[in-house]
């Protein structure tokens, strides 16, 4: 008589066999893996820990099990991952978006946010048009960072001109929610990889915020020469490859041996890429425009360092959310 595998079975079998061979978080894994393969989210298979998998789908299964157990990456195996509360894809031509990065999306957002406010209320003194946010995303990957951004500022822009829309704002006339995209925010991210460009175009579609996020390949800065970019970004972001020589044995192996090195590695101590857009943040940012950097929690001291050289101003580092030095953010000096 064969056996039968349920969703419960399922999820024991999954998780013992990763956990043998070390995989990290063995019972998400296999969570994740179940879920992909019968075409359900996580709380579903809580709800139905009875229903029975079909051969094909063991099949299947055994197959991703058996990669995640040589460590692929189980964010690969299943295409899509979850960031700042966007449903992504990923695959591995370029990095897997990290809960460290959020602490960069969280602080880029509440200081556009402030700039739009300042602006809103500069528009309504004088009368005029308010000024889009321009947005730059250096080594956008999947576009992750950009998508949040995006997102965030379109939801926190709507909501306020719909509160403006309703007379609970001040009474000067405001344009209607459905405004134009494109003239609300502008974003442009960059990416030197082709098929990373790819990706992130995909997920920019799939998020329906083609109209304000651009995804131009090339390498960091080098889509904006000739331009008339020139101090014109309210921030500059960037997630770059930061990871030194010296730290790059000592990362986890389904990191290493999966992700893209030219995604990760930073040069002899990992602030190649870090380096330049520092230097170069000063040309493209307004007057007072903020620059974020994800770096090692080891360069914050290099990291203040060359913020300071390139005469920024109010430099320091951000902790994450595990309270890990993530983030140099600094600004523009002000005219």
């Amino acid at each position: 008589m064969a056996e039968t595998w349920t969703v419960r079975r399922l999820r024991l079998w999954v998780k013992d066999y990763l956990a043998s061979r070390c995989v990290e978080s063995p019972m998400v894994c296999a969570d994740l893996l179940i879920g992909h393969v019968l075409k359900c989210d996580r709380v579903r298979l809580y709800m139905d820990v009875e229903r029975v998998a079909l051969t094909s789908e063991l099949e299947q299964l055994r197959a991703l099990v058996q990669r995640a157990g040589r460590h692929e990456p189980v964010q690969y195996l299943v295409g899509t991952w979850s960031f700042f509360g966007c449903e992504l894809e990923v695959a591995p031509s370029t990095l897997i978006p990290r809960p460290a990065t959020e602490a960069l999306v969280s602080e880029a957002i509440d200081r556009l946010r402030a700039v739009a406010a300042s602006s809103a209320a500069s528009s309504a003194a004088s009368k005029e048009a308010e000024t889009p946010l321009r947005i730059a995303d250096l080594c956008t990957g999947t576009g992750c960072i950009a998508i949040a951004i995006g997102r965030a500022l379109l939801a926190s822009r709507a909501g306020r001109r719909q509160l403006a829309w309703q007379g609970v704002a001040p009474a000067d006339p405001v344009e209607p929610v459905d405004e134009p995209a494109h003239r609300q925010v502008e974003i442009f991210a960059t990416e030197c990889v082709s098929a990373a460009a790819e990706l992130a175009k995909r997920n920019v579609a799939a998020h329906s915020l083609g109209a304000i996020i651009h995804v131009e390949e090339g390498d960091l800065d080098a889509p904006f020469s000739g331009r008339s970019f020139e101090n014109s970004f309210d921030l500059v972001c960037a997630n770059p490859p930061y990871i030194s020589d010296a730290e790059w044995a000592d990362l986890a192996k389904n990191v290493r041996d999966y992700e893209p090195a030219s995604a990760l590695r930073g040069g002899c101590d990992g602030l190649d890429f870090v380096r330049r857009i520092i230097a170069g943040a000063s040309g493209w940012l307004k007057p007072g425009g903020s620059l974020l950097v994800e770096i090692s929690a080891s360069q914050g001291e290099p990291a203040l360092a060359l913020a300071c050289e390139a005469r920024l101003v109010d430099v320091k580092i951000l902790l994450d959310l595990e309270g890990h030095p993530r983030v140099l953010a600094a600004r523009a000096r002000a005219v």
